[in-house]
């Protein structure tokens, strides 16, 4: 799969490792995102990032992101998880306890000491995080003799939501693709066209880059198509269109062209269920370039019964 391939399963979570990607965008994030007693006992410069998949017995764990680094003056190390949210999860503290496990237990096996594991949660969800931030809060009612039989942990909260633009401007604008992301993929959450139109994405990002997030846009947005290619000129990726158009043929022809048609004309189900039938690729293309200057669904819909 392409590093910038974002299908509609979950852009959020794709956008989010490929920005997470780049050893840069993560130790800007740590520096200027994460509280200060922590960043500023960090040594950047000997971070690295370490795979991200885990096998214990018969299941596999996979973790967003995964850091390895050094603590500041000592010869010690630190290991950070990245679990990224677009929604609030009951369960995102087994998951961490889970990460934590497989992680100690590989060091075990390895007969090196155990390297202490900070877990943080990036959410930007349309709902308020009312998930509690330590494990043991996670009880109805925890006993105070029982209370150290229990595991406990807290892990930090980065909420999206609750940041301005002007601080994710002002905390990652020296890493522009992580600072463009970061703040699009709040007002994605937030359903703030508006502003969204108002976020001058292209001019210092790489046409890959720029790619990326209008892809993203496209997948996370229920905008009919007009307001799309408004968002798109605005943004300044008009002369991005063809590619765009590209990638998005290829990620799933049928579900493209659906997905267009429904948003200019409306479909109905009789419609998609005569498009999911169509196994010829050369129509589909030519159906789904059509879609963009054609004045009726039957326009588009002849190409395939041809």
């Amino acid at each position: 799969m392409s590093k910038d391939d974002l299908t509609p399963k979950d852009p959020h979570d794709r956008l989010f490792k490929r920005v997470m990607s780049d050893e840069a965008n993560v130790r800007k994030f740590i520096k200027e995102f994460l509280p200060k007693d922590i960043s500023s006992q960090i040594d950047l410069k000997e971070m690295k990032l370490i795979p991200t998949e885990k096998i214990k017995g018969y299941n596999k764990y996979y973790m967003d992101i995964a850091v390895e680094c050094h603590i500041s003056n000592t010869k010690g190390q630190l290991y950070f998880v990245f679990e990224h949210k677009s929604y609030p999860d009951p369960g995102v503290l087994l998951q961490i306890l889970s990460y934590m496990t497989v992680t100690w237990d590989e060091q075990r096996k390895k007969n090196v000491p155990l390297i202490p594991v900070i877990p943080v949660v990036i959410y930007h969800g349309s709902s308020s995080w009312n998930i509690t931030t330590h494990f043991q809060g996670q009880f109805d009612s925890l006993n105070e003799s029982i209370k150290p039989y229990i595991p406990e942990f807290n892990y930090v909260l980065v909420d999206l939501t609750k940041l301005s633009n002007e601080e994710i401007e002002e905390k990652a604008k020296t890493t522009p693709f992580l600072y463009k992301s970061l703040q699009l993929m709040k007002l994605v959450a937030m359903r703030d066209i508006e502003n969204i139109k108002g976020v001058a994405v292209i001019a210092e990002l790489s046409k890959e880059e720029k790619i990326i997030l209008l892809l993203y846009l496209y997948y996370t947005l229920d905008v009919d198509q007009d307001t799309m290619q408004r968002i798109v000129k605005e943004l300044g990726g008009e002369e991005l269109m063809p590619s765009l158009a590209e990638k998005l043929i290829k990620q799933g022809k049928q579900d493209l062209l659906i997905k267009q048609l429904r948003r200019k004309f409306g479909l109905s189900s009789s419609d998609e269920k005569m498009i999911r039938s169509v196994t010829d690729e050369s129509k589909l293309d030519a159906a789904a370039e059509a879609v963009l200057d054609a004045k009726s669904k039957d326009e588009v819909l002849k190409l395939l019964r041809r």
